[in-house]
């Protein structure tokens, strides 16, 4: 064979080699967009356009860190499997704050410690948002929103059937306002409305005190503050000033066609209020909650999310300057509140921003709401809320429709112990 063409064909095999192994190995730029570096952030609905709103004024102070959004959905169906096979995870994940000691248990090892850099934040949050993101004193995720509890309520409807808000101190002195409402409006009006979740059974167990696990692990559902807390939802509904409104979409329903009077629910539901019914505008009022007992506890909370860093991130440390931007700055929280989220944030309750007097209440809403959240009770959850939720919403429908709330509550443990593997206490 001519010397010339084994030479070519020989330069033709080593340049064919050379080519397979560019393309066999990781990218140098990988993670990098025109320079910059990349993070991803997966998150859902308003809290999603929350971040994204983020980003404009993130980049304006770090040009070199370009961030990507990734709208998920909030049963985790895109995250977790993601998560066990360690693949395509994002530098960032929105988990809800219950959810994530569950995160924790099925996913160990898989978040970044920040323990160092939320210490010097620790005193600028609500103490109470850091227990879900605290495991054996270490913090694996930073606090976001809040959902201080209020008693949202028709002042026009109380006036007309001669009811006084400031009157209602206790629990049974709303039930005694709702009959005496009912009765005014011949049983068109009623006083609120439950769905098939637990929301008003977690509202009630959290201002109680109660806990739906030990610090070691063991479920603690059968204690006095779940008993209490059931026993309240049933007294309301067999009262009939509670009645099922079936789902939250039937509850803007009954809103809109002025069937209940109030709405014991979170700061995130007077942006709701707002959207849905805003031709109601000065026709709502927001009081404290109820107590279970003259001089009891007011506050309680449902809902909040969190943010952690992926174990997996090859840019933690970019990533954790746009958590803190968003969550620990004025200026990312200014961006949060026009998205309805109510920061853990302290210091933030001092903007104007924060101070403002909104119409539709006809009161400074976020400063009321701060006052609600200065003395929330911790709510400890342990790692059982993925596997739970089954088991409370039935836990809620057997004690409404007659069970007894000892036996129900034990079946509920014992189904929730069987879904994990943890310990009844």
């Amino acid at each position: 064979m001519n010397r010339k063409i084994v030479v070519l064909m020989m330069a033709f095999v080593l340049m064919a080699f050379s080519l397979a192994g560019c393309g066999s190995q990781p990218s140098s730029t990988q993670g990098k967009g025109n320079g910059q570096t990349v993070i991803k952030v997966a998150a859902w609905n308003d809290a999603a356009d929350a971040l994204k709103a983020e980003i404009e004024g993130f980049q304006k102070k770090y040009p070199d860190i370009k961030v990507e959004v990734q709208y998920v959905d909030n049963d985790y169906t895109k995250i977790m499997p993601r998560l066990a096979s360690g693949s395509e995870v994002p530098d960032i994940i929105q988990t809800q704050a219950r959810d994530f000691p569950a995160f924790m248990k099925k996913f160990p090892g898989k978040f970044v410690d920040i323990t160092d850099k939320v210490s010097p934040l620790k005193d600028k949050f609500i103490a109470s948002a850091w227990d879900s993101v605290t495991v054996d004193g270490r913090v694996y995720a930073m606090p976001w929103d809040l959902g201080p509890m209020a008693l949202y309520y028709r002042t026009d409807m109380f006036k007309e059937a001669g009811i006084d808000p400031t009157a209602i101190e206790t629990w049974d002195d709303y039930i005694l306002a709702g009959q005496r409402l009912k009765d005014h409006f011949d049983g068109q009006v009623v006083m609120t409305g439950y769905a098939p979740d637990f929301d008003f059974f977690e509202i009630f167990f959290n201002q109680l005190g109660g806990n739906y696990a030990t610090p070691d692990g063991k479920i603690a559902l059968q204690s006095e503050p779940a008993k209490q807390s059931l026993l309240l939802w049933k007294k309301m509904v067999d009262s009939r000033v509670a009645i099922d409104i079936k789902d939250w979409n039937n509850r803007i329903t009954a809103v809109k066609n002025n069937k209940i009077a109030t709405v014991p629910y979170a700061v995130w539901y007077a942006g709701t209020l707002m959207n849905s019914v805003a031709d109601q505008k000065g026709k709502w009022g927001i009081m404290p909650l109820p107590a279970f007992t003259r001089g009891g506890n007011h506050q309680a909370n449902l809902g909040g999310s969190v943010l952690t860093i992926s174990k997996t991130s090859q840019h933690a440390a970019a990533a954790w300057k746009f958590i803190e931007y968003c969550l620990a700055t004025d200026e990312g929280q200014t961006v949060m509140l026009n998205y309805g989220l109510f920061p853990s944030y302290t210091p933030f309750y001092a903007n104007d921003a924060f101070k403002a007097h909104n119409e539709y209440f006809g009161l400074p809403m976020y400063q009321f709401f701060a006052k609600q959240s200065e003395n929330i009770l911790p709510l400890h959850r342990g790692p059982i809320m993925l596997d739970a939720v089954k088991p409370l919403k039935d836990l809620g429908a057997a004690v409404i429709s007659g069970k007894n709330v000892d036996e129900a509550l034990a079946s509920a443990a014992q189904e929730i112990s069987k879904k994990t593997g943890l310990p009844v206490q």
